[in-house]
């Protein structure tokens, strides 16, 4: 949970025109009805701006040009070479990589984690250069303005739909995808970009099993727990990795590789990996169950049981069982001047109901605030309370289909404190640890002395890819969860 203001302007390109009904794909030479490149660009850079200030770089320079370093490999074998792609790693522990309009590619490094060797990894890059190279943005787009829709969302990784708006008029294609057929011929351009520098193609249907692996268990658990989960829209969510019109256009792109060309990485994946943060971040602090650590900030917070929670770089979210409710908290640096009270009288005009009640850190001010629905226009009424400590304002927001129970709304506000000194190793991130297997091993025996705290067996075998029932050997690299 970074710094942010609770009140954040969403900067908008303003009304589009389509500066060119038709223009050329440079995939087949064929006219297509999108923008032009011009908006492309222009549109990519204003995303992009937009992304950098909700996310950060993963921290590692290494892992940072790695990730450039394919990426820029295979844009040199494009249909658009001369195009200037910019990969970046997020720090994010969401499944995700998805491309912005003008060659923005992005890859978190929650993917990275369930792959494990390069060509993996060339593979979902290669998946998302195709979205840029066959313009598929810039068609979306283009026929979203048709529609009449010219509003663009925040984009943000994360599963809660109110949470998550990305671009209304993209139609959400960055994270969903952009239907059967583009996604198809994403899957085959690639295939072709990583076949041209002679990765194996086979590889590619490899990476789809394992992200698919992930996403089903990821979608048993989340059901069980009722949530849901964000999944990865690219090379595996439109097509099981054994369908045949995948397996044929995967397999075509054979022909572009040098069959005397060694495409293993030599291990270099993951050792360019071994330490890389798993799961929640330190630095964005941690989620166990209903309850929410964060170190740097000396900060806990506890939401009503059973609540699912979920932190983006942003705010903190609790959605109730039901999904018609929700709590979001925000932290703000404001100085040790302003008291509460005055904090949240700048923020909310009209404040009713307001009071000050005792808090963890001292006081916090609360009342019921109002905002107009931009949908409906109508007036929208939710508790919100400010909690100081210091220089910095918490602001907890009660929001949804109604007004949360106060009892519920105050007891997360009232109840937020410093960690104990029992509390600072569960604040802290986990890892990933490469070891060599040694005999005996087994994923029951390693499993049992991991740091996970829930489903370690499969956990581990996930992001090893040898979901469900993969067999261990003395000496092969395996990565654990520290």
């Amino acid at each position: 949970m970074y710094i942010k203001s609770l009140i954040k302007t969403v900067s908008i390109l303003g009304v589009l025109s389509i500066l060119s009904a038709c223009a050329t794909n440079p995939v087949t030479g064929s006219r297509n009805f999108a923008l032009s490149e011009d908006w492309e660009l222009k549109a990519g850079a204003q995303y992009h701006q937009q992304i950098m200030q909700e996310y950060s770089l993963y921290n590692d320079p290494e892992l940072q040009a790695y990730v450039d370093e394919i990426g820029q490999k295979l844009a040199a074998k494009s249909h658009r070479p001369d195009l200037k792609f910019t990969f970046t790693l997020l720090d994010s522990p969401q499944v995700n990589a998805f491309a912005l309009p003008g060659g923005y590619v992005y890859v978190t490094r929650g993917i990275m984690a369930y792959m494990t060797e390069e060509s993996h990894l060339a593979g979902v890059i290669g998946h998302e250069i195709g979205h840029v190279t066959a313009r598929h943005g810039a068609q979306r787009a283009a026929q979203q303005q048709i529609a009449g829709v010219a509003t663009i969302g925040a984009a943000i990784l994360t599963g809660s739909q109110e949470v998550m708006q990305l671009s209304q008029m993209l139609g959400g294609a960055l994270m969903s995808g952009y239907g059967r057929n583009q996604e198809l011929e994403s899957d085959r351009l690639g295939a072709e970009y990583i076949a041209k520098n002679n990765y194996d193609v086979e590889d590619m249907i490899g990476v789809i099993g394992i992200l698919k692996d992930q996403e089903l268990f990821a979608a048993e658990r989340a059901r069980a727990e009722g949530r849901t989960v964000q999944a990865y829209h690219g090379v595996y969510s439109t097509h099981p990795r054994n369908d045949q019109r995948l397996q044929e256009v995967v397999k075509a792109a054979k022909r572009f590789k040098n069959p005397n060309a060694n495409s293993d990485d030599g291990g270099r994946f993951l050792r360019l990996t071994d330490g890389m943060a798993y799961g929640d971040s330190e630095a964005q602090g941690i989620t166990r169950g209903n309850k929410f650590y964060h170190k740097s900030l000396d900060l806990f917070i506890e939401f009503p049981v059973g609540w699912s929670v979920q932190n983006t770089p942003t705010m903190l979210n609790a959605i109730a069982p039901d999904r018609t409710q929700a709590i979001r908290i925000q932290m703000d640096n404001v100085g040790e001047q302003m008291n509460a009270a005055q904090y949240l009288n700048s923020k909310f005009q009209n404040l009713q109901s307001a009071q000050y009640v005792d808090s963890a850190f001292g006081q916090a001010y609360t009342g019921v605030a109002s905002v107009q629905d931009q949908r409906t226009g109508q007036q929208q009424q939710f508790l919100v309370s400010a909690v100081k400590r210091g220089g910095q304002a918490y602001v907890v927001a009660g929001l949804g289909q109604k007004v949360l129970p106060n009892s519920e709304f105050f007891e997360v506000a009232k109840n937020m404190r410093s960690l104990k000194s029992s509390e600072q190793n569960l604040a802290e991130g986990q890892s990933l640890k490469l070891i060599t297997v040694q005999p005996g091993d087994t994923f029951s025996s390693l499993a049992r002395k991991s740091d996970i705290s829930e489903y370690p067996e499969e956990t581990l075998r996930l992001v090893n890819g040898m979901y469900p029932d993969g067999e261990l050997k003395a000496g092969q690299k395996l990565k654990l969860v520290r």
